[in-house]
């Protein structure tokens, strides 16, 4: 090798860290000089809103996507704005249609991913939706099981389990709570709230459910262990009665001290 290629070589290589700067310094000017369009303005979220308004009816939800697009709650008001992080695994009891309201031209936005999520869960999207600014909305029939009886009242109250705001109801853990409902099939759900959820050292928190005093299923919420879910589920067909049954949910652990709710629903299937 000549002295000259040599000295080229040397001058290339200390050059790539500067490259690199530049490059990494252009790429965030793009992105700074495009936030008008990736990022919803007020007048957006105004037009949005008052499409819900004259469009949602009871029994409609939305849904946000991306879930962290929590600036949608300050303006949208004609239907419960949630933020599941799971769309095909959430629980979306007692809504008919899910309204979509998307950001699909931030990073990660997944406009895509989320229409696959919901799909998978059976929902169909009905109509081409439309564009708001920077938002998207779209309609979704889910398709699901009709509603029958709330058995805890859960219909004001959310608490935060695995940083999802969820709609449950707060219980003492060493109670038991008692309700009266139909339905084919029972949805229970249960989880610690907020930051003791993570406490290890913990012991398990269990739930024992019963219909007519007959025992019917459990669940054990251990201490939440990421990326393992805090939210435990137990889904379990009824065998047919006529009128309403007692069901029982006896919240048991040697460690009483934590925040602990429950939501439980019947369907007509």
């Amino acid at each position: 090798m000549d002295k000259g290629s040599g000295s080229f070589g040397s001058l290339a290589k200390a050059l790539l860290p500067l490259g690199a700067v530049l490059a990494l310094g252009l790429g965030s000017l793009a992105f700074d000089l495009t936030l008008s369009w990736r990022l919803p303005s007020d007048a957006d979220y105004a037009e949005v809103a008052g499409a819900l308004r004259a469009r949602a009816r009871p029994g409609d939800a939305v849904q946000l996507w991306p879930p962290w697009a929590e600036r949608a709650r300050l303006f949208v008001t004609g239907a419960p704005v949630l933020a599941e992080e799971d769309l095909a695994t959430a629980d979306y009891a007692g809504i008919e249609r899910l309204w979509l309201l998307a950001l699909p031209h931030v990073p990660h936005g997944g406009l895509e991913g989320a229409r696959a999520s919901l799909e998978r869960r059976g929902a169909v999207r009905k109509g081409e939706g439309q564009g708001f600014g920077a938002l998207w909305l779209e309609q979704w029939d889910l398709r699901a099981p009709p509603l029958v009886s709330w058995l805890l009242p859960v219909a004001d109250e959310a608490h935060e389990v695995d940083y999802v705001a969820r709609r449950c109801a707060h219980v003492v853990v060493g109670s038991t709570v008692r309700a009266r409902g139909g339905g084919a099939a029972l949805h229970l759900r249960a989880g610690i709230i907020g930051e003791r959820a993570y406490d290890k050292e913990r012991p398990a928190i269990g739930v024992q459910v019963t219909v007519d005093g007959a025992p019917l299923g459990t669940v054990t919420v251990p201490p939440t262990a990421p990326p393992a879910s805090g939210w435990h589920a137990l889904d379990v067909a009824l065998t047919p009665a006529a009128g309403e049954r007692e069901f029982a949910f006896a919240v048991s652990s040697s460690d009483a001290s934590r925040p602990f709710c429950l939501s439980a629903w019947t369907t007509a299937r």
